[in-house]
């Protein structure tokens, strides 16, 4: 059953605290996916950005470090807050916050880039072509090519018989754009994502994945012993964490208007 949109507010505002945000990490996701784009040839350098589905800023924060402006458009305020807090920690002024699903997100006139990781809301032949349409030059899009379900996830989606869900995956859009006439270029990826969480983070993050699928409260045992198979005591200089080490495998989709 498809949420309505203040039930998908609502998830991803449950989502914002445990949800990728910035990382100063040399070589960390963000960082590799941004040298790849700059590999095929395009700069954020001085350039108007769309962030669409911005979420947290894991790759906002790091694109305002080099572009002119960056719009940052997300349905979850919370996400926003987590990133506007993180560019003032930074001392970056040319991010600009909107709080709008895309289908109410017109812009005056097109960003020089639009760039979209994982968006949900990109998911039909309007949310595709408003996506291409709002870029001068280029729409950068990354998707799942395959996808591991993180940390405890797998047991507790078997225990309580619910099945993955995948968002907007590569290959779904590299064949909307070939149907519909448009070239890119496609750049598999493929790594480990290392979350790390502390209890509160982790059984937070496990009761909202699961409302997700449907399922309420889960059992506060089995949960304990779906988690205790990550659990580090060297995690977080000794203290100890829970850490979901995940392999992924993403697509990165480069798109040049012909015509600038």
């Amino acid at each position: 059953m498809e949420k309505t949109p203040d039930e998908l507010v609502d998830f991803w505002n449950r989502r914002a605290s445990t949800f990728p945000r910035y990382n100063e990490t040399a070589g960390c996701y963000a960082d590799r996916v941004l040298a790849a784009v700059e590999a095929h040839g395009l700069s954020f350098a001085g350039k108007t950005v769309l962030d669409v589905g911005a979420g947290s800023g894991q790759f906002t924060l790091k694109i305002a470090k080099k572009a002119k402006r960056v719009v940052a458009l997300d349905v979850s305020d919370q996400m926003l807050a987590i990133s506007q807090a993180d560019a003032i920690n930074l001392g970056l002024a040319n991010v600009e916050y909107v709080v709008k699903p895309i289908n109410e997100y017109r812009p005056a006139q097109r960003f020089d880039l639009t760039f979209a990781s994982m968006c949900p809301a990109l998911r039909d032949d309007d949310s595709r072509r408003w996506l291409l349409e709002s870029a001068q030059e280029a729409a950068i899009y990354l998707g799942f090519i395959d996808y591991v379900a993180p940390g405890p996830m797998p047991r507790l989606m078997e225990r309580y018989q619910v099945e993955r869900k995948l968002f907007n995956s590569g290959p779904d859009m590299e064949k909307w754009l070939k149907d519909n006439g448009h070239g890119f270029a496609g750049y598999p990826l493929e790594g480990t994502w290392t979350i790390i969480y502390d209890r509160q983070e982790a059984l937070h993050w496990c009761h909202t994945m699961l409302n997700d699928y449907g399922v309420g409260d889960p059992d506060p045992a089995f949960l304990d012993q779906c988690l205790a198979d990550f659990w580090d005591p060297a995690a977080r200089d000794g203290a100890g964490a829970y850490v979901f080490d995940t392999p992924y495998f993403v697509d990165l989709i480069v798109w040049e208007r012909k015509n600038p």
